[in-house]
């Protein structure tokens, strides 16, 4: 189903919108691991988000001043929520490999609609849970001949990234319930201030690292700007188009990307199993890149009343 008053021609621009967030962020499983070798991971994230946050507010800044109670509310609820996935999986990510992190991170698609359909009630079509069982055998492929491409996997690190799926599926699910085309920009503000201060409060009280070398500061500002601040008001303005479940298998082709880029960029090594549950993947998105007829859509009944979803 289409997201609440979206238009065929939004949805559509909502999938591109998605999918150029996913190449971004692709880019950043490498990226990330190679420079938490040299900066503690909550001094990374910190940094970024406060540099995210701060070109957004000067960009538009009576936007952000001009946001409700409610895109505040919502956005410090978002951003807890995100931090929560984002830790875990930085975490998760210093501890496998960069392939492996991107699959098991995109395992969040298979919980997307269960979740939807237990929290609000959301109803899922027929093509959207066919869409949901080739991503999940994409997963499992990869899962089950992970071992033939790289060896041992740790549980550690496979556990915080299993946390971090889930919690991200959470976020997906709510930003597409709540966000709103005219919010999204400062509903992306709220959202990176959580970050930005949950992260900072992190990192403090050891000092906050910075980079040292020119390379690792461009590092930083490309995961502040086109990976943090531009994506965020990119994936927020498109889930108030697409419902979550599927925005969630559009956006489980980033392991694709993330597999790329680590294979180009950083020599890892990419096996059959791979190969195989990427074309799952991408077969899956191609079933809801395009909007669902109209007798496909079944309303969704909320478990929050309207009043509890506006400002008082």
């Amino acid at each position: 189903m289409t997201a609440p008053g979206s238009r065929p021609g939004r949805y559509l621009a909502g999938v591109g919108g998605l999918l150029a967030v996913t190449a971004v962020w692709g880019t950043t499983f490498p990226l990330v691991k190679d420079m938490t070798t040299r900066l503690p991971v909550a001094d990374l994230l910190a940094v970024r988000y406060l540099l995210s946050g701060a070109l957004l507010v000067a960009l538009r800044p009576r936007t952000v001043a001009a946001a409700t109670r409610r895109t505040w509310r919502t956005g410090a609820g978002l951003g807890v929520v995100y931090v929560g996935a984002l830790v875990t999986q930085t975490y998760g990510l210093t501890l496998l490999p960069s392939p492996v992190s991107g699959f098991v991170t995109g395992s969040y698609v298979v919980a997307t609609p269960l979740l939807g359909l237990a929290w609000f009630r959301t109803r899922v079509t027929g093509r959207t849970w066919l869409a949901t069982g080739l991503a999940v055998a994409g997963l499992a492929a990869f899962t089950l001949m992970a071992g033939g491409d790289g060896g041992a996997v740790s549980s550690a690190g496979l556990a915080l990234t299993v946390l971090s799926a889930l919690l991200y599926a959470v976020h997906v699910v709510a930003l597409s319930r709540w966000s709103r085309p005219a919010e999204a920009y400062a509903l992306s503000v709220a959202q990176i201030a959580t970050l930005a201060l949950v992260l900072t409060a992190v990192a403090a009280p050891g000092g906050v690292t910075l980079p040292a070398t020119p390379a690792d500061w461009a590092g930083l500002v490309y995961l502040a700007t086109v990976a943090g601040a531009l994506s965020f008001v990119t994936q927020t303005w498109a889930q108030a188009h697409i419902p979550a479940a599927p925005a969630a298998i559009v956006m489980s082709v980033e392991p694709l990307w993330a597999t790329a880029f680590a294979v180009l960029l950083y020599h890892e090594t990419a096996g059959w199993s791979l190969l195989a549950g990427g074309a799952c993947v991408l077969a899956a998105t191609l079933l809801v890149s395009s909007p669902p007829e109209p007798g496909d859509a079944a309303p969704s009944r909320p478990l929050v009343p309207a009043t509890a979803r506006e400002d008082p």
